[in-house]
C-alpha cells in the first residue's frame, strides 16, 4: 500500500453514548472527546445517584397511582384521594428516600381502620366503604414489592444508556 493510500485509509469508531471518537490513521490512534469521557467517569457516582433517585421517584408515582385507585371516597368527597402525593427523593449518607403520603387529618384513621386511630363516631361500628378500603397505600406498596428490584434496575440502566 502506498503512502497516499495509507493516508486515505482512516477508520472511525464512535462510542455513541459517551461522545468519544477513536481515529486510526497514519499518525496512530487519536482519541477525540476523551476529556468528556473522563468527566463522565468522574461524575458517574452523582449521575448514577440521580438515576436511582429518578427511578425510585417513578416507582413511587406508580405506587401512588395504584393507591389512589384503592382510596375510599366519601359521598361528595375525594379530598383524601386527591391529597396523595410523592415527595422528591432525598439522598443522605448514601441512602435515598422517597416519601409517599396523604395530606388529610383523617388519612391515618381511614387507612388503619379498625384501629385506635378511628374517630369517636366509628368506635364500635363496622365501617364500610363504597369505593376502596383500608390499607390502600400499604396494599399498593406490598403489590409493588414484587419485582421492585428488577424494575428499578431496568429504569436506571435505561437512563444511563440514553446518555
Amino acid at each position: 500500500m502506498s503512502t497516499l493510500q495509507q493516508a486515505a485509509h482512516v477508520e472511525f469508531h464512535r462510542c455513541p453514548t459517551r461522545g468519544v471518537i477513536v481515529t486510526r490513521g497514519t499518525d496512530g490512534i487519536v482519541w477525540e472527546g476523551i476529556d468528556r469521557f473522563e468527566r463522565f467517569l468522574k461524575e458517574t457516582p452523582g449521575v448514577v445517584r440521580s438515576d436511582v433517585e429518578a427511578g425510585l421517584f417513578q416507582e413511587g408515582e406508580n405506587i401512588m397511582g395504584v393507591s389512589k385507585q384503592r382510596t375510599p371516597v366519601a359521598p361528595g368527597g375525594g379530598k383524601l384521594r386527591s391529597s396523595g402525593h410523592v415527595k422528591l427523593p432525598v439522598t443522605k449518607r448514601g441512602k435515598t428516600v422517597v416519601t409517599l403520603a396523604y395530606g388529610t387529618e383523617y388519612a391515618l384513621p381511614v387507612h388503619e381502620t379498625p384501629s385506635k386511630h378511628d374517630p369517636p363516631s366509628w368506635v364500635g361500628k363496622t365501617v364500610k366503604f363504597n369505593v376502596g378500603g383500608p390499607k390502600f397505600l400499604e396494599s399498593a406498596m406490598k403489590d409493588a414489592s414484587k419485582g421492585f428490584g428488577g424494575r428499578l434496575k431496568r429504569r436506571v440502566l435505561d437512563r444511563i444508556r440514553r446518555r
